[in-house]
């Protein structure tokens, strides 16, 4: 390639998007600010101290309802914490405070491979914490009691309210299959009126980023959310970091389920009766030496206007799901669950990439390894459109070979544009060539690849999945550091093979146009150089194939150039 003042300038133009990409995704929020490793081992995945809590949004024009932190009562002995185990998770709760203290789950693991992790960063008052407008008093621990053969767990306390009205509050939980924790609590009025609650609130499971709650520093696009499904089946999310007047937003209607969710794993609370409001909360965690600053958020839901009859009982049921974001196990929670996955872009998007996920996970299923699932659904996704990019490529060609008179053309008329692109036009007609027949195909295949892409990167399915050299699946594939940086074999071999495609490619560009494909490998390698291996070993396999169909084809048409004319007899 001749280093002409044109291919200078865009040698220039380039090196400059590479240079200003990262902190220009950074400023757009694009992708989280990289954290330094740590200088020690990390023992427990503790978050700082935080900021003063944020205040609750008003439920109502005239007041706001307020969450308060219940502590264990002085004259009551401090009980130890109760636990009930799943085979997929176990949950503990504090007996104190009746709430839910801590998630584990078994078949997940921290950056270390070793520790579980675990939901155990919980607002006040406290996971699944039940709470009125003032403030509850515990008198007497009634019972206290796990069920091991039913995986349940049941409290009994006696309470008084701040008006001196007295009721007993009854909660259960029981493991009713997978990560869906069912859970009920109930108020039986003890006193000899009517109990009156004008709010009465069920605070959701808090929710971290999950780089933080893993300890995982190198998490591709980190998202972070709290979602909520109306009465009605429509389902919203708003970011954690949101501004507050987007995320303390009053919404109007009825919710049947609200939660969280980050990259891989969420937190949802459904109501048998739907909740009459939700309350999202968040608290500020600060910068750190080894964490930027993040916001751990939750959301829960209110009832209004509650009256238990002297004497009467009322109950409320729900069904709480804290685990990872798969397909089978959201759907299992609810039928809308599976959309907070958010694979792609939306819409038909996000059916394509959860039709791709759920055909990767049945691979898997058969070859029994997710690298080898992905080769296999790269190799059939390139098969169903070899057609369209064979016929991609034969347009191409047929636009090559009208280079020389096309440059002939704009020579000739370089002073008169417009009869310069009426003498083009003339001879695409003539020829008949289609100058977009080489993007058409090409077009018709962006959705797949572009939901592909997604279903791989946000995938729980393949995070610490190791294949070949390849440790973990959901990160680059380095194999060795020199001088501080990564060296990552795949986007290598992957910007290898973009040179050699485009050598065999053919061209039907302008000088100018060709020098820019030409740097084209160099910035992508620049750009994608951290992607996830997963993505870069589909990437990579796809341009193997792509490269073996050009050559085949080179094969065909030079089969046909040398094949001898039949004379006539």
């Amino acid at each position: 390639m001749k280093f002409d003042k044109e291919t200078i300038i865009i040698f220039s133009l380039c090196l400059v998007f590479i240079l200003a990409w990262n902190p220009l995704c950074r400023y757009m929020g694009w992708i989280s600010e990289a954290a330094p490793a740590h200088s020690a081992p990390v023992r427990e995945n503790v978050p700082p101290k935080p900021l003063p809590p944020e205040p609750l949004p008003a439920l109502t024009p005239a007041k706001t309802v307020s969450l308060p932190e219940k502590s264990a009562p002085k004259k009551l002995s401090i009980l130890p914490e109760q636990k009930i185990d799943g085979s997929l998770s176990a949950f503990t709760f504090d007996p104190n405070q009746g709430v839910l203290q801590r998630v584990s789950f078994l078949k997940y693991f921290e950056e270390d491979r070793k520790t579980p992790i675990k939901f155990r960063s919980n607002l006040p008052p406290g996971a699944l914490a039940v709470s009125g407008e003032s403030a509850w008093r515990v008198e007497e621990i009634v019972d206290n009691s796990i069920d091991r053969t039913a995986k349940s767990y049941q409290l009994v306390r006696k309470m008084t309210d701040d008006t001196g009205k007295r009721f007993t509050l009854t909660q259960r939980w029981r493991i009713s299959g997978g990560y869906i924790l069912a859970y009920s609590f109930s108020i039986k009025n003890t006193g000899k009126s009517a109990l009156k609650f004008p709010t009465l609130a069920v605070m959701g499971v808090g929710l971290p980023p999950f780089s933080v709650m893993t300890n995982d520093r190198n998490v591709n696009q980190e998202t972070n959310s709290i979602d909520y499904c109306t009465e009605n089946g429509v389902l919203e999310n708003i970011a954690t970091d949101a501004k507050d007047k987007d995320f303390f937003a009053a919404v109007p209607g009825r919710f049947h389920w609200c939660g969280g969710s980050n990259k891989y794993f969420a937190t949802l609370l459904a109501a048998e009766r739907p909740f009459d409001a939700l309350i999202p909360r968040r608290q500020l965690f600060p910068e750190t030496a080894d964490r930027t600053k993040y916001y751990l958020a939750a959301v829960g839901g209110v009832y209004r206007d509650i009256i238990v009859a002297a004497g009467k009982e009322k109950t409320f049921g729900f069904r709480c799901y804290n685990g990872p974001k798969t397909i089978d196990q959201l759907a299992e929670f609810d039928a809308k669950a599976p959309e907070i996955m958010n694979l792609s872009w939306g819409g038909p998007m996000d059916w394509i990439a959860e039709k791709l996920l759920s055909f990767l996970i049945f691979l898997k299923g058969i070859c029994g390894s997710y690298g080898w699932s992905i080769i296999i659904i790269t190799v059939i996704v390139r098969l169903l459109f070899w057609p369209i990019t064979q016929k991609a490529n034969k347009s191409m060609k047929r636009m090559q070979k009208l280079q020389p008179q096309m440059k002939e053309i704009r020579e000739k008329y370089k002073n008169d544009p417009q009869t310069m692109n009426a003498k083009v036009m003339e001879l695409y007609r003539r020829e008949k060539v289609n100058p977009l027949g080489g993007c058409l195909p090409i077009l018709l295949q962006i959705p797949v690849f572009i939901a592909l892409y997604s279903t791989l990167n946000g995938a729980v399915e393949l995070r610490q999945v190791s294949f070949w050299w390849i440790q973990d699946l959901a990160k680059p594939d380095t194999v060795a550091t020199v001088f501080g940086l990564a060296i990552n074999p795949l986007i290598i071999v992957m910007t290898a093979l973009m040179v050699l495609q485009q050598h065999l490619t053919p061209a039907a560009m302008d000088p100018m146009q060709q020098k820019m494909m030409m740097l084209m490998p160099v910035m992508m390698l620049f750009m994608l150089y951290n992607l996830p291996a997963g993505l870069t070993l589909y990437w990579t396999v796809s341009q193997i194939l792509a490269i073996i169909q050009l050559v085949l084809q080179k094969q065909i048409d030079s089969g046909e150039k040398n094949k001898p004319i039949k004379q006539a007899a």
